[in-house]
C-alpha cells in the first residue's frame, strides 16, 4: 500500500501558495490515501516527517512531496533519516526561491517537478546524502546537495536579508551578498584533511572550500559541474584566494560550471569520502543554505541513503 505526504512550506518564495497547492492536490482525486502538512517554522518539516514515519503501518510505503525551496528539502531529508526509515521516498515540488538541487537533473524540465500529477506518478532512484558532524558537541546536520565553508559561507549567510526584499530574485540576492563580501571576506584560513590525508596548501588560506553531492546552488551557481549523486563520494573542490581582480573572472567561470577546466591556476577538485576542516576557532559551515557555527566539522557521505522521487 502506498500513501502521500504532501509538506508545504507556506512561506517558501515570495508568497504563500499553500492554498493553491491545497486545491491542486484535491482536483487530483487521488484513490491512495493522502496527509498535508503546513509547516509553521524552521524544522517543523523535520518533526513532520518523522511523526509521519512513526505512525505509518509496516505495510504502508510513504511517498513525500517536499513542496518548498532547498531548506525544506533538507529539513524533510533530515527527517526520514533520523527515522531510520526505508519505506519511503521524498521528492521536490520547488516553490522556494532557490531549488537549486533539482537543476542537477539537466534532462528533467522544472515544469515536471512542478507538476503534481508527474511527481505522484514519478519513478523512484536511490540517492546519497551527506552529513556534517560538529566535533565540539557531536550535533550532526544532514543535506542532500552542497556543503562549504569560507567566502561562500559568508555569501550565504549574507544573502538571507537579501533574498525576501521585493523583485529580488533568488540569484540576485545571491549575486548582493557577493558584492558585499568581495570588500572584505576574501581570504579564510583552516586546514583540510581528506580521506585521512592532510592537504598541504600554502599558508592553509582559501577563498572557500566545497563538498558537493549535487551541482547547483545560491540561485544558479553551476559549483561542481560533474556531481554524481549516486557514485558515493563527495566532489571536493578548493579554491585558493585571488585578487578583486581575478575574482571577477573566477565567479564568472564559477557561475557557468567552467571553473575546473578555465582556474586551475587557483582551483583544485578531488573525490573523497570524507573532509575533515580544522581551524583553532568556529567557523561558519554552509549546509544547503543553513549557516551553522560548528567547531571541527567533519563532512561524509552516506552511499544510497534515501530514496528519490523523480516525475514521470
Amino acid at each position: 500500500m502506498q500513501k502521500h505526504l504532501f509538506v508545504i512550506n507556506p512561506v517558501a518564495g515570495k508568497k504563500d501558495r499553500s492554498g493553491i497547492i491545497k486545491k491542486a492536490i484535491e482536483r487530483m482525486l487521488l484513490i491512495e490515501p493522502y496527509d498535508i502538512a503546513i509547516t509553521t517554522g524552521v524544522g517543523n518539516a523535520t518533526e513532520i516527517v518523522k511523526e509521519s514515519l512513526a505512525s505509518l503501518p509496516s505495510n504502508y510505503f510513504l511517498r513525500i512531496y517536499s513542496c518548498g525551496g532547498d531548506g525544506t528539502l533538507s529539513e524533510i531529508i533530515d527527517g526520514v533519516y533520523r527515522s531510520k526509515s526505508k519505506n519511503c521516498a521524498v521528492g521536490a515540488i520547488p516553490i522556494g526561491s532557490g531549488n537549486d538541487f533539482i537543476k542537477y537533473f539537466i534532462n528533467i524540465p522544472a515544469e515536471k517537478f512542478r507538476s503534481l500529477p508527474d511527481m505522484v506518478k514519478g519513478r523512484i532512484e536511490t540517492c546519497d546524502i551527506i552529513t556534517v558532524k560538529d566535533s565540539k558537541n557531536e550535533q550532526e546536520r544532514v543535506c542532500v546537495n552542497i556543503v562549504s565553508a569560507g567566502f561562500d559561507a559568508a555569501v550565504a549567510k549574507g544573502m538571507k536579508k537579501y533574498k525576501h526584499l521585493p523583485l529580488v530574485s533568488g540569484s540576485a540576492a545571491y549575486n548582493l551578498s557577493v558584492i558585499e563580501c568581495v570588500i572584505s571576506k576574501m581570504r579564510h584560513k583552516f586546514s583540510l584533511v581528506a580521506d585521512g590525508i592532510e592537504i598541504k596548501d600554502v599558508n592553509s588560506e582559501y577563498l572557500f572550500a566545497i563538498c558537493a553531492n549535487g551541482s547547483y546552488y545560491g540561485g544558479g551557481f553551476k559549483a561542481s559541474p560533474i556531481s554524481d549523486i549516486r557514485d558515493g563520494l563527495m566532489d571536493f573542490i578548493r579554491i585558493k584566494p585571488v585578487s578583486r581582480f581575478a575574482f571577477a573572472t573566477l565567479i564568472g567561470a564559477f557561475k557557468r560550471g567552467e571553473h575546473l577546466v578555465k582556474m586551475k591556476k587557483f582551483v583544485t577538485h578531488a573525490l573523497c569520502k570524507e573532509l575533515k576542516i580544522l581551524s583553532d576557532k568556529e567557523i561558519d559551515v554552509n549546509i544547503d543554505g543553513e549557516i551553522i557555527p560548528m567547531m571541527n566539522p567533519t563532512i561524509s557521505i552516506l552511499p544510497n541513503e534515501i530514496n528519490l522521487i523523480l516525475p514521470e
